[in-house]
């Protein structure tokens, strides 16, 4: 009896520590063309193809991402998840509460991420046609690219392209997982990591 119960609180420990640590998971190279042919991979590609230029900049709030995410590349504003740049699934590190006077308080504590200021493309990406909106410049620049809808159908820092995986079947979209690609400079897919909410 003694020796069940310590198999089983073993089994029970072992297993509730390997639940709660979520990983990026490497998709073997035998299955990647059948995973980025599920996200539409040809179409993403393409509206990595064009060059964006002609836009208008504003000041945006930069809210970083809360536990829930793996590391984003580039440092990824998840306020951006949809296009107005209000989606809530980010970090509750500001210590204002919803109604809460801010007059007279320190900018950085209303907004803890600081702002950033972002270049809202005019033309629509091709093929997804979908907004896109720049953040940063250079090779530290964060491009990304919305589904007609509002939220974020991927972006791409440096040599990384992050595709986020939506359900569209309830009457909010949520998002399901993400995969992570590295890409070569024509942006054909080297390696493919996959992390599931």
């Amino acid at each position: 009896m003694k020796r069940s119960l310590l198999l089983f609180l073993t089994f029970f420990v072992t297993f509730s520590n390997f639940a709660t640590e979520k990983e990026l998971k490497t998709i073997p190279k035998s299955k990647t063309a059948k995973v980025l042919k599920s996200v539409a991979y040809a179409t993403i590609r393409s509206t990595l193809l064009v060059s964006y230029v002609e836009g208008e900049e504003k000041e945006s709030v930069y809210t970083s991402c809360s536990e829930n995410f793996p590391s984003m590349p580039g440092d990824f504003p998840c306020n951006y998840l949809d296009y107005e740049g209000t989606t809530m699934e980010v970090a509750q590190s500001s210590g204002v509460n919803e109604g809460e006077a801010t007059e007279g308080s320190d900018p950085e504590d209303v907004n803890p991420g600081g702002k950033v200021t972002i270049k809202l493309i005019k033309q629509k990406s091709p093929n997804l046609n979908g907004k896109i909106v720049l953040l940063g410049e250079g090779e530290d620049q964060l491009k990304l690219f919305y589904q007609p809808k509002g939220q974020i159908s991927h972006y791409i820092f440096r040599k990384t392209l992050v595709i986020f995986k939506w359900d569209v079947s309830r009457s909010e979209p949520s998002l399901t997982g993400l995969l992570f690609v590295n890409v070569n400079r024509d942006f054909f897919p080297e390696e493919v990591k996959e992390y599931t909410f």
